[in-house]
């Protein structure tokens, strides 16, 4: 079991084989007024094409993170981010099995900058209308990978243990700083 810790930094691993690589750590914080998420990507070879916020950033590179505010884990918001600043926002829920994403404008902050070893996110969201109850948040984090050839390599926080990051019953509660 993870235990995920504010200003805690932690390793994704990859998503299919929970196998560690060391190649991008997460952590975040949870303010009175708004969350912020931290990536720090180790990766030279950067693809991702896209130049419009709510564009597909998940078919190249990109961090994401998942979010119950509520603990509800058939409701939930996707937060992505492009290593060029590209923002990605949708509103998730399942029904009668079936999963439904509904773009919206992000309502979040994103600052990427480049590293001597590839490139850092900071992702800042006012938690205002957004459900959040401190004792029920959850949450998962990941990173797409898009290789020269066409491969996409998956890594997670929880890792889904499959070819999709959309496994609720992965996401991780989120415990009050120590």
């Amino acid at each position: 079991m993870i235990e995920l810790e504010e200003d805690k930094p932690c390793h994704l691993r990859e998503n299919v084989t929970g196998a560690g690589n060391g190649e991008c750590s997460f952590c975040f914080r949870f303010g009175e007024r708004e969350a912020e998420f931290f990536f720090d990507v180790k990766d030279a070879d950067i693809i991702s094409p896209f130049q419009e916020d709510n564009e597909d950033i998940w078919q190249g590179d990109a961090v994401e993170v998942f979010l119950s505010p509520d603990g509800n884990l058939e409701h939930y918001f996707e937060l992505e981010v492009s290593p060029f600043g590209v923002r990605f926002w949708g509103e998730v829920t399942f029904s009668g099995g079936e999963k439904r994403l509904k773009k919206l404008p992000p309502p979040f902050e994103a600052e990427v900058s480049r590293t001597k070893e590839g490139y850092a996110v900071q992702i800042k969201l006012p938690l205002a209308a957004k459900g959040y109850d401190r004792t029920a948040v959850m949450l998962n984090a990941f990173r797409l990978d898009k290789k020269a050839d066409g491969r996409q390599e998956l890594y997670a926080l929880n890792p889904t243990l499959c070819e999709s990051f959309h496994k609720p019953q992965k996401f991780i509660k989120v415990q009050e700083k120590s």
